[in-house]
């Protein structure tokens, strides 16, 4: 068995891998091109992003275990037709997503924002309102890896937290109520604050869209951590403007990263971070944890975690 992996994903943790599979043969790529070199007799690929040409350069390729939990971006139609599994790494970023989600949650709360804007000005200057987050109602959209873990933060920051999801008979105890997708309404209507957790597919495209703002509370608080694509920003930003919100955070948004004169940066009440959310010391060890464990399971026969639907996205 030959596995391929981008340097930056191994390096390091090369014998944990090793380990794993004793018999394989283990080549590291350094760069997208060298990776596209080696495809041709691999039957394991750890790539980066990447296009149809190496999935049609891989005849022999069998499972591709990604670095992202999103797969927005992939060749889907092409690996379908290949045959092969693809898992995605759906989890290890949980933990830092979340971090990010309560960041600008609190934020966004304390007029950290505008107060910041004034301090780089040198003035004294006190924000005519602040937000309570506790004992307020938090409505968390697709209760995956990062939806339960902000759900958990949310929680013990005494929030009452309530959610929707394809699944909503998995309900973690530190959530109050969980719906199916179909009653997002509810959810809105409900929620005080709303955090977007969702991944980027054809059925969640812009479903926060012009009608789905007008149902949120007036002086709500909205946070997408998620992808852009599940967000109609300009129905965001007519939101906004229309005073509909205290605040909103924002990790992502559709056409990152916005040119300097895109209207939602001069916003007081809009709090923006770089698409940081994945960001983490210990993310390359959380990603080998979950390929040493899939290439355990590999090799055993054994079902693979985070096995994405090519037809359904994620």
């Amino acid at each position: 068995m030959k596995i391929v992996a981008l340097t930056t994903h191994v390096e390091g943790y090369l014998d944990s891998v090793q380990e794993a599979a004793p018999e394989a043969e283990i080549v590291e790529a350094p760069d997208d091109n060298a990776l596209l070199g080696e495809v041709g007799d691999a039957e394991v690929l750890f790539p980066g992003h990447f296009g149809e040409d190496l999935v049609d350069a891989a005849e022999r390729l069998k499972w591709v275990q990604v670095s992202s939990a999103g797969v927005e971006w992939m060749p889907k139609e092409a690996l379908a037709r290949r045959g092969c599994t693809v898992t995605n790494a759906a989890g290890i970023h949980a933990i830092p997503v979340a971090e990010t989600a309560i960041a600008l949650l609190s934020g966004v709360a304390r007029r950290v924002d505008s107060t910041t804007r004034n301090r780089v000005k040198g003035e004294w200057v006190r924000p005519p309102e602040i937000f309570e987050l506790f004992e307020k109602t938090v409505g968390v959209i697709a209760m995956g890896g990062i939806g339960r873990a902000f759900a958990e933060r949310a929680h013990g920051l005494g929030m009452r937290v309530i959610g929707v999801d394809v699944n909503p008979a998995s309900k973690p105890d530190c959530v109050d109520e969980l719906r199916g997708i179909d009653e997002l309404g509810w959810l809105l209507t409900s929620s005080d604050v709303v955090c977007m957790t969702a991944p980027d597919t054809p059925k969640s495209h812009h479903m926060m869209n012009a009608q789905r703002f007008a149902q949120m509370k007036d002086g709500s608080i909205f946070l997408n951590v998620s992808r852009g694509g599940p967000v109609d920003t300009e129905a965001l930003i007519d939101a906004i403007d229309s005073g509909k919100f205290f605040g909103v955070g924002l990790d992502v948004i559709e056409g990152e990263p916005l040119e300097a004169d895109h209207p939602i940066w001069s916003r007081d009440d809009v709090l923006i971070t770089p698409h940081v959310g994945g960001m983490s010391p210990r993310r390359i060890e959380r990603m080998i944890e979950l390929f040493v464990e899939n290439l355990r399971r590999y090799q055993a026969g054994e079902r693979l975690l985070n096995v994405v639907d090519l037809k359904a996205g994620f």
